[in-house]
């Protein structure tokens, strides 16, 4: 009992499911390579790559999206099973995929055929979310510390500043008195760009 099921307009199942199929009474059945043993079972991407919590941005002036994506796996596994008061409790894990070189984008997608018209690849997978401008920037961060500004339809970073913490949060911008300003928070700092004019 309970539980939600995703089903495409036409009633099949969406694509992105980890189950192949469903029972006469509508449950998934589950594929087999998807459930965790005590060897693994390796899943790309993991639980926090793709997209993840982090906001994208979609420009009116482009009709693209933008997304920072991270590009990783990880296995899988059953693990003790044993509550501790004050522990997390899981009953599973996981490890990274040995020599894998985990991966990180600002991505622009067209949003009606997910196709890619341009990234930016950058050194470590992003948690900073997005901000797409009327003046045709998309504006990043990313866990080094460069807070930076790309050409919306291009992709060329126009200008980059290292705020000396990591981005994990959504740029935003805002006026005061007549003025145009962005703002990020990084580290344990909040920066304020003034824009000109």
């Amino acid at each position: 009992a309970g539980g939600v099921s995703f089903l495409n307009t036409n009633g099949d199942p969406c694509d992105f499911q980890t189950f192949i199929n469903v029972d006469e009474n509508g449950r998934p059945i589950e594929n087999p390579e998807t459930i965790p043993d005590l060897d693994g079972a390796l899943v790309y991407p993991d639980d926090d790559g793709a997209a993840n919590w982090y906001s994208p941005t979609y420009s009116p002036q482009t009709n693209l999206i933008y997304q920072n994506v991270r590009e990783k796996g990880a296995t899988y596994y059953l693990a003790d099973a044993t509550s501790e008061p004050g522990k997390i409790y899981m009953g599973a894990s996981r490890r990274t995929v040995p020599g894998e070189d985990p991966k990180g984008f600002l991505r622009a997608l067209n949003p009606l055929t997910g196709d890619l018209v341009w990234e930016i690849a950058v050194h470590t997978p992003p948690w900073a979310g997005l901000m797409s401008t009327a003046g045709g920037l998309v504006f990043s961060g990313t866990t080094e510390g460069d807070f930076f500004a790309a050409d919306a339809r291009t992709g060329d970073v126009l200008w980059r500043f290292q705020t000396g913490g990591g981005v994990y949060a959504n740029p935003i911008t805002y006026m005061s008195e007549g003025r145009q300003y962005i703002a990020i928070a990084a580290g344990s700092a909040l920066i304020n760009f003034a824009l000109p004019g």
